[in-house]
């Protein structure tokens, strides 16, 4: 039985020792082999540079992964972007101030009334606008004194009574009344009082068309020096939309450019207009410059103060552009891959402007039909 047991002990060694012989001599074999394929892979690079150029070998699966196309020329409008705000229209807004202190008489008209030009809006008693009626009355009647004592001199030395000193000396006195006469009668006008209104109190009138949108100011009160004015009438019916452009964009917008401005107000309503006038004048501080546009208002929906967003479109001009893949970004700069010849590539950095319809439009750095990678570019160093 011992004899037995120590056989199979010697068999079972035996074949733990060809089974190791066995593994020992695959990895000979192979071993080799799976280097060789592993140098042999590591040896086909997927791209090599070249003096400043990136070239795809033919073996290289890059060729299979990337696309290029050629850089095109569009029409292109540039779409400039902008908060604005809404007011009314200088030449058709006024702010009603009374020419001089003193208590509101009568008040003819109401908030919100439209009024026309020339219309009545209130009546004001004041010991200023009394002074200056009382001055001319003074220097009318100076001058009727003095044009009859004048006719009487010309009359006396023609018939050789009066001397010619005295006649001048009339004369002299005439022209002072007369020019009494004349700072007297501009007052008034200053003042906006009428001959024929004299000793009644002054009517303030409208000089324009439009709505009253404030009124501060009620019958009785006496006004001083008011620092607001009483009332603003304004007419509503075209309003300016004003936005602050950036300096980037000033060479896009000019007067008559087209504009859409949408509303907080009116979600969903986009209004046409057009540039009236870009400010000559940088905002040192923002480095924006004010561009105002004019729109219609029949329907009075648009308030000054309002807020709006506005698109200015440049007119069409041709662009270079290339699908918006082939542009790539660092902190620094944008740049695409240029081929100059087959599977041979130069990095390029480019300015990039607007993207319309997948195309980014390339303002500096390329030129038509000039060949870029415009799919898998990311895979290229």
């Amino acid at each position: 039985m011992i004899l037995k047991s120590n056989n199979s002990i010697a068999g079972r060694n035996r074949i733990i020792i060809i089974g190791l012989a066995t593994m020992i001599l695959l990895a000979v074999l192979l071993i080799p082999q799976l280097r060789r394929q592993i140098i042999g892979d590591e040896a086909v690079p997927q791209y090599i540079k070249l003096e400043g150029s990136i070239f795809i070998p033919e073996t290289s699966p890059l060729r299979e992964n990337i696309e290029t196309g050629a850089a095109l020329t569009n029409i292109i409008r540039t779409e400039v972007s902008a908060p604005a705000t809404v007011a009314a229209k200088p030449s058709m807004r006024a702010n009603i101030f009374p020419p001089a202190g003193g208590r509101i008489v009568q008040l003819f008209i109401n908030m919100g009334q439209n009024v026309r030009t020339g219309q009545a809006l209130f009546e004001i008693f004041s010991p200023e606008i009394a002074e200056v009626q009382t001055e001319f009355i003074s220097a009318r009647s100076a001058l009727l004194q003095a044009e009859r004592e004048l006719r009487r001199k010309e009359d006396l030395h023609k018939k050789g009574i009066a001397p010619l000193r005295e006649l001048e000396e009339v004369s002299t006195v005439h022209e002072i009344a007369q020019s009494e006469m004349e700072g007297a009668l501009l007052k008034l006008k200053i003042m906006g009082i009428d001959e024929d209104k004299i000793g009644k109190p002054l009517v303030v009138r409208s000089p324009i068309n439009g709505r009253v949108v404030n009124l501060n100011v009620a019958p009785g009160e006496f006004i001083a020096e008011p620092e607001e004015p009483l009332m603003i009438i304004a007419d509503l019916s075209k309003v300016w939309v004003t936005a602050n452009i950036q300096e980037k964009d000033i060479r896009f917008v000019k007067p008559d450019s087209d504009v859409y401005a949408s509303f907080a107000a009116y979600p969903g309503e986009e209004y046409e207009g057009k540039v009236l006038f870009v400010n000559d004048i940088l905002d040192e501080d923002t480095r924006t410059t004010r561009v105002v546009i004019e729109f219609d208002n029949v329907d009075m929906k648009l308030k000054p103060g309002m807020f709006a967003s506005v698109r200015l479109l440049s007119e069409p001009a041709p662009r270079i552009v290339i699908d918006q893949k082939a542009v790539l970004q660092r902190r620094e700069y944008n740049y695409v891959y240029v081929q100059n010849e087959p599977f041979t590539f130069e990095k390029r950095k480019v300015i990039t402007g607007d993207l319309i319809d997948g195309k980014i439009v390339i303002l500096e750095g390329l030129a038509e039909n000039e060949i870029v990678v415009n799919k898998n570019a990311v895979m290229l160093p």
